[in-house]
């Protein structure tokens, strides 16, 4: 993160933002942040407009922020499980999913 933002002209250290999410953590840590309400509330978070623009401000600079991907990948995966859920779709993957290409397939003629 720090490389992405010397790249935007906001001149930092690793250090440094380990001091601040330190600060952070101890000052926050009786509070359930948002993102973990809108996850057991099923909505969508905010993961778009801060780690999403994280993301694509790196892309822009060719900066590779992995952690950051992986955590963003995790939190959209989350958003498309519960998104399924009250839908009569089926989960990829799943036998439901197998049953219901393989009857489809049948029906076409495929």
């Amino acid at each position: 993160m720090a490389a992405v933002m010397e790249r935007e002209g906001i001149h930092t250290s690793a250090e440094n933002l380990l001091f601040y999410v330190e600060q952070v953590i101890e000052s926050t840590a009786e509070n359930i942040s948002s993102m973990l309400q809108d996850v057991r509330a099923q909505r969508h978070t905010e993961i778009d407009y801060i780690t999403g623009f994280l993301l694509n401000r790196a892309r822009a600079h060719g900066v590779a922020v992995p952690e950051n991907a992986r955590l963003f990948e995790l939190i959209k995966r989350k958003e498309n499980e519960y998104e399924r859920v009250g839908t009569d779709l089926p989960r990829p993957g799943s036998e439901e999913t197998e049953a219901v290409t393989t009857i489809d397939l049948l029906v076409r003629g495929g």
